[in-house]
């Protein structure tokens, strides 16, 4: 069997994935904490900066550059998580697959190695251009399910409860869509951010006859974060509002809103890498073993 069909021939086991990234998340935490709070960090700092430009008062953002499926609800919030999210990936990753910790580690004086770690490379670059444009299609997904509701909602006049109900189920939608958008996008991002090459052909083969799959073990992940957020908002929103009491928006409860959530924005980062670095590993060729060579001799002279 050649190496092209030995390829096509591998499955990826769906709950075995998620079980995997889990794991491997829980056992490593401190080591995927480490590689990634830094970026994450930079990220949240660009985000409260975005949530002052489009919910100060009065707010400064350009009215043509608000898009209310993004939060912050700004065309330029996908552009400010992608480059993080890239470096994240990056680092992750090169330790998943390539057992490599060591990637992106910047020196500073008086602060132990490895605390802090930064790439603004070619490779991260270029990921971060295939992650906005992954991010930039979901938003439309969204904004697509809202016109679906508002079309279908004359139909529904009459029975305002089967649209809640309508309403809220609708929301797996454009989850399922974004889904099977980055089961293409993603492995290729991943194979770029871990090798620093853009080869396609490479990525799309490792994921041949898997696309479904990892269709699949992508929206669990996206129905794990919605469900997350969902949770997890409405009790960050209101410690914050608990202790700053605002009438409005303040910069200080937004930045105790997202200091609450950074635990929980960085395991999500970290765990979508993971589970590409654990799909790459599953589905990669076995290393090919050269078969012993007989035994020396000593001819005599």
């Amino acid at each position: 069997m050649n190496i092209a069909r030995r390829v096509r021939s591998r499955r990826l086991h769906v709950f075995s994935t998620v079980v995997a990234t889990l794991d491997y998340c829980v056992r490593n935490a401190g080591l995927l904490f480490l590689l990634a709070w830094f970026p994450c960090a930079l990220e949240s700092v660009c985000r409260i900066i975005l949530e002052w430009l489009t919910s100060g008062s009065p707010p400064l953002m350009p009215q043509w550059l608000l898009f209310d499926q993004f939060f912050p609800p700004t065309w330029l919030t996908p552009l400010v998580n992608a480059p993080a999210v890239a470096m994240v990936w990056a680092f992750v990753l090169s330790k998943v697959c390539d057992q490599n910790p060591d990637r992106g580690i910047v020196t500073v004086p008086g602060i132990r190695p490895g605390w802090i770690r930064f790439e603004l490379s070619p490779a991260v670059l270029l990921g971060a251009a295939i992650f906005v444009l992954t991010n930039l299609l979901d938003g439309m997904f969204r904004l697509a399910r809202f016109g679906l509701l508002l079309a279908i909602y004359p139909l529904f006049e009459r029975h305002e409860g089967a649209f809640d109900a309508w309403a809220r189920w609708s929301d797996a939608l454009p989850i399922l869509a974004g889904s099977a958008v980055a089961a293409w996008t993603y492995p290729i991002a991943a194979q770029i951010l871990r090798t620093g090459t853009f080869d396609r052909t490479r990525a799309l083969d490792l994921m041949r006859s898997n696309r479904l799959r990892l269709t699949a073990v992508f929206f669990l992940l996206n129905l794990a974060s919605y469900l997350l957020y969902t949770l997890i908002r409405p009790v960050t929103n209101w410690i914050a509002q608990f202790l700053v009491d605002p009438l409005s928006w303040t910069l200080r409860e937004t930045i105790i809103r997202h200091v609450i959530q950074f635990p929980f924005d960085t395991f999500l980062v970290v765990a979508w890498a993971v589970t590409l670095g654990m799909a790459m590993k599953a589905l990669a060729l076995p290393v090919r073993r050269r078969a012993p060579g007989p035994p020396a001799t000593i001819s005599p002279t």
